[in-house]
């Protein structure tokens, strides 16, 4: 249900996440409209973002539904367009969308995995903010990208093409924050570590992998995709008016060790 407790930290604030139809955006996406904000969902589906939007307007929350292929750069553009009309100008961006896809440097396919990978995480989260930034400058608003414990640390698997994206998710997150302090956008990213998502669930069911993750988790278990809202929202909000260009682990400790 929507609450009221935390209703005032986004009052009046639109936000708009990608990717939002099922896992972690799904649940900040919730997590936004819970602390008050309005919430354009988007995803590539249309069937499960009108499900998140159900889920938020029926909740008592306002929400509206988009359907948006992030690596259509155009596509973007019009997206942008359409939320203004839908919202007004947003004033939080969450670029959340993004794929994994495996495969070893050398195999057949590996530049075509390669090309799918940045065309989503790291193009298509740069179309996004190119097309809503005009609406940002004129809130002062703030962007949340979703990196990876990848970002900071590479995988013992074939992850190449993976990992390069989120270390450059990273990276754009810190140049931005640089850039577009000017204009008064605050830019951060979170670093989740395993979570458990749909993304995820190749992984969970293979016991050397589960090995490793939980070797190098001193809390001894995956997180819930519920437990990135609370993250986002406090880099969405007020309260982090003086963090810019941080990217945060949530990872149960796994980069500690």
């Amino acid at each position: 249900m929507i609450g009221t407790v935390g209703n005032a930290l986004l009052a009046d604030k639109v936000a708009l996440v990608t990717g939002a139809g099922q896992g972690m955006g799904r649940e900040i996406a919730i997590g936004l409209a819970e602390a008050g904000a309005s919430v354009v969902v988007a995803d590539v589906n249309p069937d499960t973002v009108a499900s998140t939007a159900k889920n938020i307007v029926e909740s008592g929350g306002i929400a509206w539904a988009v359907p948006w292929n992030v690596a259509n750069r155009d596509e973007a553009t019009q997206v942008a367009q359409q939320v203004k009309q839908l919202a007004g100008d947003i004033s939080i961006l969450v670029n959340n969308a993004g794929i994994h896809r495996r495969g070893l440097v050398g195999d057949e396919k590996h530049f075509e995995t390669w090309h799918e990978v940045m065309a989503v995480n790291v193009d298509g989260l740069l179309y996004g903010i190119t097309a809503f930034l005009d609406q940002l400058k004129n809130t002062g608003g703030n962007i949340i990208n979703l990196a990876s414990i990848q970002s900071f640390a590479a995988a013992p698997n074939d992850t190449t093409a993976y990992s390069t994206s989120k270390g450059a998710v990273a990276m754009l997150t810190k140049s931005l924050a640089v850039e577009f302090a000017r204009y008064g956008i605050r830019v951060n990213a979170l670093a989740p570590g395993f979570i458990e998502t749909p993304q995820t669930a190749i992984s969970r069911a293979n016991p050397d992998r589960m090995a490793f993750v939980m070797s190098h988790t001193p809390m001894k278990r995956a997180g819930q995709a519920s437990e990135m809202a609370g993250p986002a929202v406090f880099l969405a909000s007020p309260l982090a008016s003086f963090v810019n260009g941080v990217v945060l682990p949530v990872d149960g400790g796994f980069l500690t060790l």
